[in-house]
């Protein structure tokens, strides 16, 4: 058997074990999707969750998407690894370290993402869009949110997925910034805050404090750079 052909094999069961995962996350999440749904609505902070469909075939076409949807995304960590195993063999050790760390880093910021969409974000979210609403005994009219199903989950899709996307590209980022000489970012560092804030405010709802949230990790994970920086710089002057 020729190298390509066993290069071209691994391939095929690598991209198997990550069909096969899928699936079963699917699989796990269609079987529980009730559960999934409750576990959504919770930010409604009602005992239970309340939506509303307004098409026949809706709540099925919901049901298969969520699933789909956290099918893949739960299947970020395995293809990771799966990308690493492939890709090590043929690496330099320095080159191992780099890429082991960015993976390292990469299943950082998704679980922290995940945390932070699930637990910060959506919860205000939620309550700044539905401070929204207007009561007729204190307003001149009545405006009640009733969420539809189908627009509430494109919103947490669109969430999750945005997040991710924009911390992901925040690592690049910091990454181009090693190229860069700490004198430099250091004496632009107010720019570098004032493009984090715009940045925050672009991507977060128009709530005041989760735009202080977000920018708040970019300033911390910034100067945890410059400090790692200076750290890596003083330790090469030592050696």
């Amino acid at each position: 058997m020729t190298k390509v052909t066993t290069y071209f094999l691994e391939i095929y069961n690598r991209l198997l074990i990550l069909f096969l995962t899928w699936l079963f996350n699917f699989l796990v999440a269609y079987t529980y999707k009730e559960e999934i749904v409750y576990l959504l609505g919770q930010h409604q902070q009602n005992i239970f969750p309340y939506f509303i469909s307004t098409n026949l075939t809706e709540i099925f076409f919901v049901f298969f998407k969520l699933s789909f949807f956290l099918g893949f995304y739960f299947l970020y960590p395995i293809f990771l690894i799966q990308l690493a195993l492939f890709l090590m063999p043929a690496l330099y050790k320095y080159e191992y370290l780099i890429i082991r760390n960015l993976f390292f880093v990469s299943i950082f910021i998704y679980v922290i993402t995940t945390y932070f969409t699930y637990e910060i974000f959506l919860r205000y979210c939620w309550k700044f869009f539905n401070s929204f609403q207007l009561n007729a005994e204190e307003n001149l009219v009545s405006i009640h949110l009733e969420t539809r199903i189908a627009d509430y989950l494109n919103f947490f899709i669109e969430t999750f997925l945005l997040l991710n996307i924009v911390l992901h590209i925040f690592l690049v980022f910091i990454l181009f910034l090693y190229k860069i000489t700490l004198n430099f970012i250091i004496q632009y560092r107010k720019i570098f805050y004032l493009a984090f804030f715009i940045f925050a405010t672009l991507i977060t709802p128009p709530d005041i404090f989760s735009q202080i949230i977000v920018g708040f990790i970019f300033f911390a994970s910034f100067e945890v750079f410059l400090f790692s920086l200076f750290l890596s710089k003083e330790y090469r002057k030592g050696e």
